[in-house]
């Protein structure tokens, strides 16, 4: 981290063990990037008429060079370790998503093919055509929606493409 760690309370006392807590979490931040700029903690206790005692949040904002990342803003809890540990959760799991971004690790979902049955059987093994011209098999078990039995041949379909031991196989088969 480039900036020291800033930390705030508010309308409590500042306890020796909530600040190093707070101090072992914001090294593993650097875990997940090391260009986190800044961090700033705050702690603070609100005084609720609908509980019995005090709801504690934390509020962590880390400065990062592509923006703000912000957590615990609406939420609360009514043990001030409670409260830390799910804004730090947040934190992580946001600055943990914005690393495989800019890495590219996003996940890719899986293109949806277009075609048409040209040949069903007996034994619950079909043929698709798709609208590229390329052949696909499937059977009875990559089926989504209609069931086999309802699939009649020159009948539109989806389906995902999926290598199979013969050949291009067709997955989750469903009516178009």
């Amino acid at each position: 981290m480039k900036l020291p760690l800033q930390i705030t309370f508010r309308d409590m006392v500042p306890l020796p063990s909530l600040e190093g807590e707070v101090r072992r979490r914001v090294e593993r931040l650097d875990h997940w990037s090391c260009e986190v700029m800044s961090c700033h903690v705050v702690v603070e206790s609100e005084d609720s008429r609908r509980h019995r005692g005090h709801e504690y949040r934390v509020k962590v904002t880390v400065r990062v060079p592509d923006g703000e990342i912000v957590a615990g803003d609406h939420q609360g809890a009514e043990e001030v370790m409670v409260a830390l540990h799910g804004s730090f959760d947040a934190v992580d799991r946001q600055l943990e998503d914005q690393v495989r971004r800019r890495r590219g690790q996003t996940k890719q979902h899986p293109h949806v093919l277009h075609g048409r049955i040209v040949a069903l059987d007996e034994q619950g093994v079909g043929r698709i055509v798709s609208d590229a011209g390329e052949e696909y098999r499937f059977d009875r078990g990559m089926v989504d929606h209609p069931s086999f039995e309802q699939l009649a041949v020159d009948q539109e379909v989806r389906f995902l493409e999926a290598p199979g031991r013969s050949g291009r196989e067709a997955r989750r088969v469903s009516g178009a």
